[in-house]
């Protein structure tokens, strides 16, 4: 099968000429640009349609295909993507996307953590979902705190999953609240996850409401009144949509089930959800040309984790890359990337650097104007040279993970979460280091050669795997150690840390998870 090109919406101009009535941009440049963020939930590296010239349906993980893929084709799955997408696409072709964008967890809330703080979230003890659900420490800043005090107006619109919930709707506790972390305007949820009609958990700011409406749309219209309501203002608009996360049962508005007409339903409805997403981009950016503030705009895209392992996620999912979400491989943290930023960057770039979530805020700091917190540690660095394509120069030396080896959102269903244990990751260069606690293993893969990290580099890369142990270790003494702490779960590593208890010995069953993780290729 061959690469595929990404299906063309119009030829010629821009995107937003073409979208919205041909009209030239003409916005006066405002002294701060607008940021919006969109963070979708759980879409897969080969789910984002750009990303499909990169890889071929042979790639794609045969163990999942075997088990799951039933009643529709891959090849329906990819045109199906593309066809979901067209703005996105667009956006995509005409900024510069990411090839090697990581979050820093492979789960939300300490992915989430991790995004909104610029560091890594380890450093405030927050390693697995349970830990990032009691919220960011109060000491800590976010970076829309920063923004408020530079001006901006605030909006934060779906999923937040940062606010330590303290009842059964999820009511963020006191110091918690989105509108206590910098944003002046929330709605949305505090939770890993929602019904996408009637859902009961929904909040105003502070109030509960009733809402039978989509999410997806309801969020969109939100943030639109939001830029409305702050015309010639400064905006952050956090547009953090709870699609493509489950529960996905229920159909998308036939507005967005109509344009897609295969024999699997399961397609349809994860299309047409993907497709609320896209129109819901398009909608905002609209409302921002209107108001003659698109050409002052900077839009990223990225996903929050990586694609889980159940059916209900569609192929193309992760793509070539070997595991899913919750799991220590390229699968959960690596994940689909994009800035649009107009004329002001280098447009229809296809950038293969190392960055990570954590560059986001700098990044548009950096263009802003706005100072990096000096208190705390900040682990994000400016793109703006890459943006550029001025500097080819590596934005991280290295980046390091570490949280869970769960099989909870496997291919499998294994209720896991709670008992999984330990695992971390290296990636220098080419190189990822991963250790997984369960195994008591060390495994060293070459990315550009083996991206589907089948073979162990070990043995032939010893001074390698040395030098990225030690980048393990000197990082780890520089977190804190999770505030959670079970010592079943983490003890093989809590030689790191000269002050935890030494490990006690451990009997460990024979286990197929590793093998059933990678990627078997036709």
């Amino acid at each position: 099968m061959k690469m595929r090109n990404i299906i063309p919406l119009v030829t010629g101009g821009t995107l937003l000429a073409t979208l919205f009535g041909g009209s030239t941009l003409h916005a006066a440049t405002k002294s701060k640009p607008n940021l919006v963020l969109v963070l979708v939930d759980d879409m897969g590296w080969g789910a984002f349609a750009p990303n499909h010239v990169d890889f071929t349906e042979k790639e794609l993980n045969q163990e999942f295909c075997r088990i799951h893929v039933k009643d529709y084709t891959a090849e329906e799955a990819f045109e199906a993507a593309q066809k979901a997408t067209p703005y996105l696409n667009r956006y995509c072709q005409e900024g510069v996307r990411f090839t090697n964008a990581y979050v820093t967890a492979n789960v939300s809330a300490p992915s989430r953590a991790g995004l909104l703080t610029s560091s890594y979230q380890q450093r405030y003890g927050l390693y697995i979902i349970k830990e990032a659900e009691t919220g960011i420490p109060t000491t800590v800043l976010t970076m829309p705190q920063v923004m408020k005090d530079y001006g901006y107006a605030n909006g934060a619109f779906g999923k937040y999953h940062n606010g330590k919930g303290m009842d059964e709707i999820h009511t963020c506790s006191l110091g918690h609240h989105p509108l206590d972390r910098g944003f002046d305007y929330w709605f949305g949820f505090n939770s890993h996850g929602t019904s996408y009609y009637n859902s009961p958990i929904l909040f105003r700011n502070r109030e509960n409401i009733a809402c039978a409406e989509y999410t997806t749309d309801k969020f969109t219209e939100e943030a639109v009144q939001f830029i409305k309501g702050n015309e010639g203002s400064p905006k952050l608009i956090y547009l953090a949509y709870n699609a493509l996360h489950g529960p996905l049962g229920a159909p998308a508005p036939d507005k967005y089930m109509s344009r897609f007409q295969y024999k699997s339903k399961l397609l349809n409805t994860y299309a047409a959800y993907t497709a609320a997403i896209d129109d819901g981009v398009a909608a905002v950016m609209k409302e921002l040309e209107k108001i003659g503030e698109i050409d002052n705009t900077m839009l990223v895209f990225i996903s929050d984790n990586g694609a889980p392992g159940g059916a209900a996620a569609v192929l193309p999912k992760n793509g070539p890359f070997s595991g899913f979400k919750g799991q220590a491989y390229e699968g959960g943290i690596r994940v689909p990337m994009f800035i649009w930023y107009g004329d002001k960057i280098k447009q229809g770039y296809v950038c293969n650097e190392m960055v990570s979530a954590m560059d986001i805020f700098p990044t548009f700091f950096d263009e802003a104007g706005i100072s990096l917190p000096k208190q705390q540690a900040v682990d994000g660095k400016s793109l703006m040279p890459l943006l550029h394509g001025t500097s080819t120069k590596a934005v991280h030396e290295y980046l390091v993970w570490m949280s869970q080896q769960a099989e909870n959102w496997g291919m499998y269903s294994l209720s896991d979460q709670q008992t999984a244990e330990a695992a971390f990751m290296v990636r220098k260069g080419d190189f990822m280091l991963r250790y997984i606690m369960e195994e008591d293993t060390y495994y060293l893969h070459n990315l550009k050669e083996d991206r589907k990290e089948g073979e162990n580099l070990i043995a032939q890369y010893p001074e390698l795997t040395q030098e990225m142990k030690t980048i393990f270790k000197d990082w780890f003494q520089q977190m804190i150690p999770p505030i959670g702490w079970r010592q079943q779960l983490w003890q093989n590593v809590q030689f790191w840390i000269p002050s935890l208890p030494k490990p006690l010995p451990v009997k460990r069953k024979t286990s197929h998870k590793k093998k059933t993780n990678i990627v078997k290729t036709l």
